[in-house]
């Protein structure tokens, strides 16, 4: 029986409870007309007129407070008070049908909003997120249930394109060290009489290929596991020591350029994982070197505040457009394609930066300026 209801429309599960209620309601009402006019009017009528039985003849004498005998058998009284109830139970299921009817009719004037939104949301799909719902200027919950829904419709449709970008970049990153792959093999096949020179210049092509290779999907891999607890947070990681091995590291590649750095941090340390952060920070202090003007320099300070560990990555390179800063830690983005391509990068760094110090429960923000450089500040914690 519940089964069957839940299968009824709104409107019919509104209408049918309506009813019932209705017909409780009525039913008690009309139990209660015919039991106060069983107490009310009948003694009143019995203080009014005596009743007494002839012995003589066996009938019924009503006797006034005139003393005036009269024969009465009751039946014009028993009839009124048959007609009363009567019409009572009529006046009931009348009330019930009349009254159905109006909540049917009404419910379902009121449900039409409800209606014309599940049939507007029936005519989105997965192909063409961009439709909206048709807010109505009303501020009921119908109202308020379609601001909600487009508003996860603008969530869904960027979670959509920002796939739809992912999928195309990794096809990109991933297709042309493959390329190259390929091509130097076709190259070997066609020359019959391919030098050893040939031979290990082409070799060195492809492991380079296959390194980018085993880098990018290396990164594919650490931003598919950004929710796994795949290593644990087990060891104290200071600062000054990660950031002068990642400047010892980078210094000898950025030399020719005479780019300075500094490092101010004292005995500030973490809580985490020491390859996890060592990768973060190497990703944006190589960027920072990468983007850095010449004799340009790049300062790192860290600190202890009342909310955790802050630490401040900033450099005086060319800087990053502020149209292009909301999006510059999504997978694959470039702010420039042309400049990315010539200091190289597939534009997996900054997603993984992210990834590695929201895992530590951390969060990183950004501010930049064209020509004057950027500074990206990280908090971390207690």
């Amino acid at each position: 029986m519940m089964n069957l209801f839940r299968q009824l429309t709104l409107q019919w599960r509104i209408t049918i409870l309506t009813a019932i209620v209705l017909i409780l309601s009525s039913a008690a009402l009309t139990a209660f007309s015919i039991l106060n006019a069983q107490k009310t009017l009948v003694p009143l009528i019995n203080e009014s007129i005596s009743i007494s039985k002839d012995n003589t003849s066996g009938g019924v004498v009503i006797q006034g407070t005139d003393d005036e005998e009269t024969e009465n058998d009751f039946t014009p009284l028993r009839t009124a008070k048959r007609d009363f109830d009567l019409g009572s139970v009529l006046f009931c299921l009348v009330i019930t049908v009349v009254g159905t009817g109006l909540v049917y009719f009404v419910s379902g004037k009121a449900l039409r909003p409800v209606k014309n939104l599940s049939k507007q949301v029936a005519d989105i799909d997965e192909r063409d997120l961009s439709q909206r719902l048709t807010e109505s200027l009303s501020h009921d919950e119908v109202g308020s249930l379609t601001k909600s829904f487009n508003q996860t419709l603008d969530r869904l449709e960027e979670a959509f394109n920002r796939q739809r970008r992912f999928s195309a970049s990794a096809a990109h990153e991933l297709k042309t060290p493959l390329a190259t792959m390929k091509a130097g093999i076709q190259v070997l096949s066609i020359g019959e009489t391919a030098t050893i020179e040939e031979y290990k210049e082409n070799v060195h092509t492809m492991e380079t290929s296959v390194d980018r290779l085993t880098q990018v999907v290396n990164d594919l891999l650490i931003l598919a596991s950004s929710n796994e607890e795949s290593e644990e947070l087990n060891e104290d990681v200071y600062l000054d020591a990660i950031f002068e091995t990642i400047f010892d590291e980078l210094s000898p590649l950025y030399e020719h350029r005479g780019i300075t750095y500094s490092i101010d941090c004292d005995t500030v340390s973490l809580y985490g994982t020491a390859p996890l952060l060592y990768r973060a920070f190497y990703n944006l202090i190589e960027n920072a070197y990468k983007y850095n003007c010449e004799k340009g320099s790049i300062a790192i300070r860290g600190s202890e505040t009342e909310k955790g560990v802050e630490i401040d990555i900033e450099d005086t390179g060319v800087g990053i457009p502020a149209e292009h800063l909301p999006f510059i830690f999504d997978v694959f983005y470039r702010v420039d394609g042309s400049r990315s391509r010539n200091t190289a990068g597939s534009g997996l760094g900054l997603s993984i930066v992210k990834t590695i110090i929201e895992r530590h429960g951390g969060a990183i923000k950004v501010s930049s300026e064209n020509e004057k450089g950027t500074k990206f500040v990280i908090q971390f914690p207690r």
